[in-house]
């Protein structure tokens, strides 16, 4: 039921727009210039890529539910609507509060650091100093290692203070208590195995990727709120590092856009980097979704952006052939920048 509300969320946002495999790829957190520029023209930066592991075969299975229920349909021109009754379950549903654009499942290595920390703790507690890691990475061993060499974890009152910064961090979470005890329950420790999906599920009678979409809501929230407050858990953060993606370009994006700053053209780009011209374009929208300072009218004059801008609000559409066709002068690429640039506002 979590997914299938989630789905509704995302199809009100495309607005009759998109089609149901745009969503699939948001949630996926595809990397192509069609999803990157889906997220800024339909500000849907709180879902992208909050389940990079949903199998098709999952979500087909979640859509066809959406259809059989009756909540969604197809209108003429092929593209999803919500129904009166699909639009009536989500005004009843609770607000979702993911954060995916800047995480995008790196709130995993965050529980990774953070579960290997209490197991270890509890152990040593409970002076059993031969364990099996609940976490087999290595990167994760190695970090909580280097974590527990600068800390006296084996003093009780360091103990304490990370108990404490748990329960009162999570007591502040703005979540559910179903939520907050999925995740205290997958923690591993000192005779007491964490959970399996499979067991949360059974539990809370519900599905399994119901149960993944809360756990990863209220990391998102946590990690959040870890932030905002990183004076007041002060051990918890030191667990944040590197979790949150600040520099949100892609990494072939990145040399499009060390390239155009040192003074090189578009064609020029794609000659350089042996890339499509329309790769580069797909790489200057994701610039202007993202870049406040993305000079804009280097590509188009303000009093042309006032244009589009314009017919995107009289037709309340962002489908580029909608607004083509009704100024045929600008060119495609032209007219994504803009949306990208300034379609949200």
């Amino acid at each position: 039921m979590y997914l299938q509300q989630l789905l509704l969320h995302i199809i009100e946002k495309f607005n009759g727009q998109r089609s149901y495999s745009a969503a699939y790829h948001l949630i996926c957190g595809k990397r192509s210039g069609q999803t990157i520029q889906d997220v800024g023209t339909f500000r849907l930066q709180a879902y992208f890529s909050i389940m990079p592991k949903l199998s098709r075969d999952k979500f087909n299975e979640a859509f066809e539910q959406l259809m059989e229920n009756g909540w969604v349909f197809y209108d003429d021109q092929q593209m999803l609507q919500l129904t009166v009754r699909g639009k009536d379950i989500l005004e009843k549903s609770q607000p979702m509060h993911f954060n995916g654009w800047f995480y995008r499942g790196n709130e995993y290595i965050f529980f990774k650091r953070l579960s290997l920390i209490v197991q270890t703790l509890s152990h040593v507690r409970a002076k059993d100093y031969r364990f099996i890691p609940i976490q087999k990475e290595e990167d994760i061993q190695i970090w909580v290692k280097m974590f527990l060499k600068y800390h006296p974890y084996q003093d009780s009152s360091f103990y304490l203070q990370f108990r404490d910064e748990i329960e009162e961090s999570l007591h502040k979470v703005p979540s559910s208590e179903q939520a907050k005890q999925i995740v205290m329950l997958r923690l591993t420790g000192f005779q007491r195995t964490g959970w399996t999906l499979q067991q949360l599920a059974s539990e809370f009678d519900c599905g399994e990727i119901d149960i993944q979409l809360m756990f990863v809501e209220l990391l998102h929230l946590w990690l959040d709120l870890l932030t905002a407050e990183a004076a007041q858990y002060p051990l918890l953060y030191q667990l944040t590092e590197n979790v949150r993606i600040e520099l949100l370009l892609t990494d072939s994006t990145k040399k499009t856009v060390d390239l155009f700053e040192k003074g090189y053209s578009l064609e020029q780009i794609a000659f350089m980097r042996h890339l499509k011209m329309s790769t580069i374009e797909d790489h200057f929208v994701e610039m202007a979704m993202i870049k406040p300072d993305f000079p804009l009218h280097q590509f188009i004059e303000e009093k042309d952006v006032q244009k589009i801008l314009q017919v995107l609000e009289r037709t309340e559409s962002k489908r580029l052939k909608v607004i083509r066709d009704e100024l045929p002068q600008f060119s495609y690429f032209q007219i994504r920048l803009v949306i990208a640039a300034k379609g949200g506002e």
